[in-house]
This record gives C-alpha cells, sequence and structure tokens, in this order.
C-alpha cells in the first residue's frame, strides 16, 4: 500500500477542512453529512477518519477555518478602508447571496448555540477578536471596556442585518437592509461616548 507523505496529508485535510466550512456556512451543520462532505472533498467517506477522530472535531477546526477566512478579509478592508472599508466588506451583498463565502456567526450562530460548550467556547473567542478588530478602528474616545462594547453592538448589528437581508425575498428590499445596517453601524460608531448606566 502506498504511503503518502505528510504534506499531502496535510493538503488532503486542509480540502476537507475549505470543503466543510463553506458547506457548513451555506446548507448548515446539521444539514452536512460526511458523506456527501466527503464527496464534495473529492474522497471517500471512510477517508474521513485518517484526518479527524470524530465529527466534532471536523465541526471544530471547520469553524476556525470560516472564522479565519471572514476575519482576514475584514483585516485586509480594515487596513485599506478603516471601519468603513470593514463595515462594507462584511455587509457585501455578495457574501449575502453567497453565504457559504461569509461569515459563520451570522449563519450558524443559533446551531453554535446548541454545540458543545467546547465548540461554543471557540465561536466566542472568534466572535470577539472581531468586535476587537472593530473597537480598534473606531474614532478616539472611551476607555477599553467601552470600545470593546460598541464592538461588540456594531458586530452584532451587522451579524442581524446580514442574517435579516437573507430572509427578504425582495432584492430591492434586501439591499435596503443591507444600506441601512451599513448607515447605522458607522453611525454607532461616531456617537459620543454616553455615561455608563450601572
Amino acid at each position: 500500500m502506498a504511503r503518502y507523505s505528510k504534506s499531502h496529508k496535510e493538503e488532503t485535510k486542509r480540502n476537507i477542512l475549505i470543503h466543510a466550512a463553506r458547506r457548513f456556512r451555506q446548507d448548515g451543520l446539521a444539514a452536512v453529512g460526511l458523506r456527501s462532505l466527503m464527496t464534495d472533498a473529492g474522497l471517500t467517506h471512510g477517508g474521513f477518519y485518517a484526518h479527524f477522530p470524530a465529527r466534532d472535531a471536523l465541526v471544530i477546526e471547520a469553524l476556525d477555518t470560516a472564522l479565519d477566512e471572514i476575519s482576514g478579509l475584514l483585516s485586509r478592508a480594515a487596513t485599506e478602508g478603516g471601519l468603513t472599508g470593514l463595515i462594507r466588506a462584511y455587509l457585501d451583498p455578495h457574501l449575502r447571496d453567497h453565504p457559504g463565502l461569509g461569515c459563520a456567526a451570522a449563519s450558524l450562530a443559533p446551531e453554535i448555540a446548541r454545540e458543545a460548550p467546547t465548540t461554543q467556547s471557540r465561536f466566542a473567542a472568534a466572535v470577539s477578536a472581531t468586535a476587537r478588530l472593530i473597537s480598534d478602528h473606531l474614532p478616539p474616545g472611551g476607555g477599553e471596556c467601552d470600545r470593546l462594547a460598541r464592538g461588540r453592538a456594531i458586530f452584532a448589528m451587522m451579524m442581524g442585518s446580514m442574517q435579516l437581508s437573507r430572509t427578504e425575498p425582495d432584492p430591492a428590499t434586501s439591499n435596503a437592509i443591507l444600506q441601512t445596517a451599513r448607515d447605522g453601524a458607522l453611525a454607532l460608531a461616531h456617537l459620543p461616548w454616553p455615561e455608563r448606566i450601572n
């Protein structure tokens, strides 16, 4: 029996993760079976266990892959266009129409809430990192905790608006939802810092 090199095994695993990350975002965690996923990746079902001990391990690593993709996209957009560029990149109609390429949080948050604590923790860490990326590009002012809270609020607004835009069958209304979200996220970023209410 031929033995594959370590690099071949790593490339094969990476191929599975890329397909899984896209299929999970496109169809949902529960809807994606291992057999169809492996077929999509050009592999046999039996080959799955050479790379992952169980489906849960695949879910965690595929989520990491998906979250890394959107993080990279938003980081590049922020570097090129600041907060406005980041908001525009996240609320892009192309990502609305192709969930498999978009944010895993917008596609999978309700399902993640029912996953194991380990999966939830990895997901929460990635969401916090995105909120921190947003907070790093806010206008000056506010303490660190306030800035991070505002980053979370902006991310929640963008994520919810993306979800809502995908449920709207009328293209014009769906586009308007994204535009309103872009305007609203930018407005929230520039609001005066209020007194803390305890």
